[in-house]
């Protein structure tokens, strides 16, 4: 009869995947790689998420902010791409949102082509004084 294995909290495991983290390694790679490398390593990713999950999402969060910080700080410099990628991200900036305003030097109400050709389509002559008749 096979023993059921329990798994803890491991340094060694921990500073693996702090590591692996900041190399930018999938987690199926890093469970991957230190499976059989530490003693009291998880074997599947449900362990692994169970034990060190929140550890996982604090190093990603170090990173994130280090990186945001370092971001903000250049866009905040004038950087271009900087400023253009935080506004795409958290701003809702994009480009292609901005509003086009045209110059019409033509009188709408003299522009009367469609309507003409409408007409000429159903056979109807147009009213030039615009009545009923």
């Amino acid at each position: 009869m096979k023993t059921k294995a329990t798994y803890t909290y491991n340094k060694p495991v921990a500073n693996h995947l702090k590591k692996c983290i900041e190399g930018g390694v999938s987690v199926k790679d890093m469970l991957a790689s230190a499976i059989g490398k530490f003693q009291n390593c998880p074997q599947n990713m449900t362990i692994l998420y169970k034990i060190y999950g929140s550890y996982m999402a604090e190093v990603r969060a170090e990173i994130v902010g280090s990186i945001g910080e370092s971001l903000i700080a250049r866009a905040k410099a004038g950087d271009f791409k900087s400023q253009e990628f935080y506004l795409r991200s958290k701003g809702g900036w994009s480009p292609s949102n901005t509003v086009n305003e045209v110059e019409h030097t033509d009188d709408p109400d003299e522009d009367s082509g469609a309507i003409d050709l409408l007409m000429a389509k159903l056979g109807k002559a147009r009213n030039p004084d615009n009545t009923d008749e």
